[in-house]
């Protein structure tokens, strides 16, 4: 594995946070470490303040929307999603998945400090039986934020088991997007990005400078309308 790279912002004004619980868990944080010990294996700034104006430029305001994600953690993530369909206006909720029972307990946490466990449905388990189940009876989503395991098998089926689900004009969002792997060993999540345009099409954004170790977001759109 490559040296490890961090493009996480410290130091950066809280109040453009979208959410206050965010900036409780942000306060005084100067470090990774220390970033890490509050709020978790999460993107951090700027990668929150990307979701969040993405989600409110992309979401329908006219309709019940279900947001997908997977890879919990402490919930920080969710949170920005919430607080967006809150924003935008919108009826739904969003749809967590997380293998873990002491970050599920954080993020309940979280998430009620936040003042958005209303409109967020957590899901405990390992996703690759958690995530089928649940979207089951769902289709025609438009927003997945994939972050849970990032090894390529485990990437490509939580993948392949949301597309069914997908509207065309769907946006699915990948963390964890640089190349760390060495030749020989498990190409991650940019291996499996480099894999996508030729096994399902559509258009691919790569966003390098956001998010900790491992860094970057990627955008993935099924079918731009125009």
């Amino acid at each position: 594995m490559k040296h490890p790279i961090y493009h996480r912002m410290f130091g950066y004004n809280l109040g453009l946070l979208p959410n206050p619980q965010l900036a409780v868990l942000e306060h005084g944080v100067t470090t990774i470490d220390q970033a890490r010990q509050k709020s978790g294996a999460t993107i951090g700034y700027p990668g929150w303040g990307l979701i969040y104006h993405l989600l409110l430029a992309h979401l329908d305001r006219n309709r019940e929307e279900i947001i997908i994600e997977t890879g919990t953690n402490w919930g920080c993530t969710t949170i920005v999603l919430a607080q967006a369909l809150i924003d935008a206006g919108c009826r739904g909720r969003v749809l967590t998945f997380e293998l873990d029972p002491d970050n599920a307990s954080r993020t309940q946490a979280n998430l009620t400090a936040a003042n958005v466990a209303s409109r967020v449905e957590l899901h405990l388990g390992d996703s690759r039986q958690t995530l089928p189940k649940a979207l089951q009876d769902i289709s025609g989503i438009r927003l997945a934020f994939l972050d849970a395991s990032h090894l390529y098998h485990d990437v490509k089926q939580e993948f392949e088991t949301v597309l069914p689900k997908l509207s065309d004009d769907a946006l699915v969002i990948f963390d964890n997007t640089y190349r760390i792997a060495d030749e020989g060993e498990d190409q991650r999540v940019n291996g499996f990005l480099r894999d996508m345009p030729a096994l399902y099409g559509g258009n691919l954004v790569n966003m390098e400078f956001v998010s900790w170790y491992t860094p970057g977001l990627a955008i993935w759109q099924k079918q731009g309308v125009l």
